[in-house]
């Protein structure tokens, strides 16, 4: 994990009051602890091994055993990734009060900025770095290690999020009494419900199920490439927080990352040109790969979350918050839409 001094101002005390940072339980880890800080959803831990991260986790122990076994595989060929303290007896999990916890080697520097070009190159390179340095992992690694941390399978989630939002708007139908989020949700449902069916119809074109079986290109994706999880250390780009990683197909976690970078820039199409470019500087994208990255972008997932998080009462909001943010994104969405139109014409060469 990276951090500078000055973030150290937000912390998630509902989070850290679960923390235990009692006596005993430091007194059985292998170094000495000489200050202990909050920050966000952790405690920085100032130590006679230097910066450690001291991290409760929901995780199962098989799930932690996977992670840390992907990074050490790939870390083999790229280093530039977090990784998990160990002890002497090689345990990276702690127990305590029927919590388990990680420590992590902290990794310093700031988090990379999506507003810069140059960092957005840095981030797309680290990336496909670490993409190419987990081939194979999927046939290396244990079956009992890999079962349940394959990526999801496309065509099922997709019709799954349709099926969800229809059945949401019969609901919604009912109300008797509709606030605003209500009213705007059914102008714009129908709309979305058939992006999804074309996002599905599009998957079927890319040969999604022929990319799941090529191992060359099933790697180790992280899944959450936020620009908070690229720390800029110098020159260098380093890769933290990988507790959605999973291993699938490399146009999942390079559509993922676009999107992130593209909603700071309003869906720009040299943006999405200069991830591509800079991506087969150093492997090659396939015709096959850019078409499912079409079909992802396609899905309206913006809109589907903010709605399943509502109505499923996900996050624990005001409903102002919530109306906001549904405003936001379909503000945003015309953006998208409109990257969309002009995928296939500013790309073609890979669909003709």
């Amino acid at each position: 994990m990276g951090v500078s001094m000055n973030k150290f101002r937000y912390v998630d005390n509902d989070i850290l009051c679960k923390y235990d940072l009692s006596e005993e339980f430091f007194s059985r880890l292998d170094f000495e602890i000489e200050d202990i800080i909050p920050l966000r959803k952790v405690f920085v831990l100032l130590t006679s091994d230097g910066k450690k991260i001291l991290k409760l986790t929901d995780s199962s122990e098989e799930r932690i055993k996977f992670i840390n076994e992907a990074l050490k595989y790939t870390s083999l060929k790229y280093n530039e990734l977090l990784s998990y303290y160990e002890d002497k007896n090689g345990n990276i999990i702690y127990k305590s009060n029927k919590n388990n916890y990680v420590i992590l080697n902290m990794i310093d520097g700031r988090e990379a900025a999506f507003s810069n070009p140059v960092e957005i190159e840095m981030c797309t390179r680290a990336m496909a770095n670490m993409h190419i340095a987990s081939k194979g992992v999927f046939n290396t690694l244990q079956t009992e290690v890999v079962k349940g941390n394959l990526g999801e399978y496309l065509p099922y989630e997709f019709n799954k999020v349709k099926e969800e939002l229809i059945s949401i708007k019969e609901y919604v139908l009912r109300f008797r009494h509709k606030v605003e989020f209500d009213r705007l949700f059914l102008e714009n449902v129908d709309n979305y419900i058939n992006e999804i069916q074309k996002a599905v119809d599009l998957l079927a074109i890319c040969n999604y199920n022929t990319l799941l079986e090529d191992f060359n290109k099933r790697v180790l994706c992280h899944n959450d490439l936020a620009h908070h999880n690229f720390i800029v250390d110098g020159d260098k780009i380093k890769i933290i927080d990988f507790d959605y990683c999973k291993i699938d197909t490399r146009a999942v976690d390079i559509s993922n990352f676009a999107l992130k970078v593209m909603k700071n820039n309003c869906y720009d199409m040299n943006t999405f040109k200069l991830i591509v470019k800079t991506y087969n500087s150093l492997d090659d994208l396939s015709k096959d790969e850019i078409k499912l990255i079409y079909a992802i972008l396609s899905f309206p997932r913006d809109f589907t979350t903010i709605t399943r998080d509502y109505y499923y009462k996900q996050k624990k909001w005001e409903y102002e918050v919530f109306l906001n943010r549904l405003k936001g994104k379909i503000e945003n969405e015309l953006y998208r839409e409109d990257f969309i139109k002009k995928f296939i014409l500013e790309l073609s060469e890979y669909f003709y």
